[in-house]
């Protein structure tokens, strides 16, 4: 039979307090999840990115911890879609304000067989800010998109090329964060919060 006045044991009050006082931290932390306005991936390293870069330098995307990386992948004659999305990413890094020196954008070619270091470099020194190009042998390019889950097919007898058109965000410590299409980058501060957002997480 249960003592009358067990409850004003001081141990018991203690362990009923740190009980309920865990409980109500749990639920403020479920209640508080950051909500992305692009679709959250699992978080993990982001797969390698070994290649050349638009001035002919090796790149290795590791180079890159302690900022935030906008991955795309795409290609220079491409007529419409790689255009408007990289500069669509122009309004998002002016959102970002002080803290736009702290991400950058990476636009990976699926056409290495034209898109050579020098044509790169004058492609994406159109673009503000300027993104870094990347290119490299056929077989790294196809295991990059591979990898990080872009398809891609060349299309009208290999002029142009069929693309999944998606930016990828990587943390400052080299992880999959986030995952966004052309229409979610429509509203440059949102995804400026959500690179503020994995600065900080």
């Amino acid at each position: 039979m249960m003592r009358r006045g067990w409850w004003r044991s001081p141990l018991r009050a203690v362990a009923v307090c740190a009980v309920l006082g865990c409980g109500l931290l749990a639920y403020a932390h479920l209640g508080a999840r950051y909500g992305y306005i692009g679709t959250p991936l699992k978080v993990r390293l982001a797969p390698r990115l070994q290649l050349t870069d638009d001035r002919g330098k090796p790149f290795d995307l590791s180079a890159l911890r302690g900022r935030a990386a906008l991955v795309y992948f795409g290609y220079t004659h491409c007529p419409d879609i790689c255009p408007t999305t990289l500069a669509a990413l122009a309004p998002v890094f002016q959102a970002l304000g002080p803290d736009r020196g702290n991400a950058v954008i990476v636009f990976v070619t699926l056409d290495p067989e034209r898109d050579t270091p020098a044509l790169l470099h004058a492609y994406v020194s159109a673009f503000e800010p300027m993104p870094i190009g990347l290119t490299g042998p056929a077989a790294a390019i196809g295991a990059a998109a591979k990898d990080w889950g872009v398809s891609w097919r060349p299309a009208e007898g290999g002029a142009y090329i069929d693309h999944a058109s998606v930016i990828t965000l990587v943390d400052p410590q080299g992880r999959w964060r986030v995952r966004y299409g052309l229409s979610q980058v429509a509203d440059p501060a949102a995804v400026a919060r959500d690179i503020r957002h994995v600065m900080k997480s």
